[in-house]
């Protein structure tokens, strides 16, 4: 009895287990439609007339498509690039986390380029939205990046799972393909400065293509610029610190100008004149000339042409205390020769 019962119940669970099956295959088939015109003629023929259903756009439709617009705008194949790990969520948020932070320095690094790119209207625009790119290979944003008001090439600033912050520069045009350009900087010790170098760095194509495009219109100091700008709080402090020890002596340097480019030492020059006195005796000039910076003392009377000096010092690893030694090793003789003469007379 007992055994009865038990194969009709199995027989009712496989029964309702085939009417589920059933079911949802039915589910899954296209609707047959027809029209009341054939419907008559369609009774008497082993026909079937279907229409699809207007099929909806997946996760993984749009992950393919992600993925196709990322090649073709960056040019990505498969390959070993595209093996990076699946990240969890809590990875996913320490990146997040670790983009915001990076966000300061970032805004001030764009702000520092815009400013000195400026003259060749070469500028970088708002961002757009943070979002993950394909397989989660970065956290970032897209910018453009305009030459005046046209919108000349992509820019995709980029935080790996690695720590390491990308910045890619992806022309529009491929007859522009030379501004195509990147750099990385590790993103745990970026400040305004570091920013500013990894902006740079993947801009030197576009500031060289546009220095040749344009012509002489272009201002041909912007590197020079740059340059100067990564050594200028260091002379400032220089000069700080040397006319703190000159004073002793009635002497003081002061600038006569701000930095500007020179095309006959290639590069910028700070002007200043050494006073002994309150009197003008001297001429200095402090250069940036590549892989070095110039301090040159010149005079006005040719009998004391054995005065002047000419010193350089290396821009790796410039400090303030040596550069300060330098312009005072400089300026000291045209000053000790002046203060002999004012008290000779």
């Amino acid at each position: 009895m007992t055994s009865g019962i038990i194969l009709v119940l199995s027989g009712i669970l496989i029964g309702a287990g085939f009417a589920l099956v059933w079911r949802d295959i039915r589910r899954s088939r296209r609707q047959a439609f027809l029209s009341e015109h054939d419907t008559a003629r369609v009774a008497e023929a082993d026909v079937e007339i279907t229409m699809a259903r207007p099929a909806k756009a997946t996760q993984a439709a749009k992950s393919i498509a992600s993925a196709i617009g990322a090649s073709l705008l960056f040019g990505r194949k498969g390959g070993a690039s595209d093996a990076a790990p699946v990240l969890d969520q809590k990875a996913q948020e320490a990146v997040v986390a670790e983009w915001s932070a990076a966000q300061p320095p970032l805004e001030a690094g764009v702000g520092k380029i815009n400013a000195l790119l400026q003259q060749a209207e070469i500028s970088i625009a708002a961002p757009g939205e943070s979002a993950w790119s394909y397989k989660n290979h970065g956290y970032g944003v897209y910018r453009r990046i305009l030459i005046g008001e046209e919108s000349v090439a992509w820019l995709r600033l980029e935080l790996a799972p690695d720590g390491v912050l990308h910045a890619r520069v992806k022309a529009h045009k491929d007859d522009r393909s030379e501004i195509n350009a990147s750099s990385q900087v590790q993103a745990n010790a970026l400040d305004a400065t570091r920013a500013g170098d990894l902006l740079a760095e993947c801009l030197k194509p576009l500031a060289a293509h546009v220095a040749k495009t344009q012509g002489p219109a272009n201002p041909p100091n912007l590197a020079s610029a740059k340059a100067w700008e990564e050594i200028d709080a260091v002379v400032a402090a220089a000069l700080t610190a040397t006319n703190g020890a000159l004073s002793q002596a009635g002497a003081r340097l002061v600038p006569l100008d701000a930095p500007a480019w020179h095309a006959e030492v290639n590069g910028h020059r700070l002007p200043l004149a050494i006073e002994v006195y309150g009197k003008d005796v001297a001429r200095m000039h402090i250069d940036h000339r590549g892989s070095e910076v110039e301090v040159a003392v010149g005079v006005p009377d040719a009998l004391f042409i054995n005065l002047g000096r000419r010193r350089r010092i290396p821009v790796a690893g410039l400090a303030t205390h040596p550069l300060a030694e330098v312009i005072a090793d400089c300026a000291w003789p045209v000053i000790s020769r002046s203060r002999d003469s004012r008290r000779s007379a």
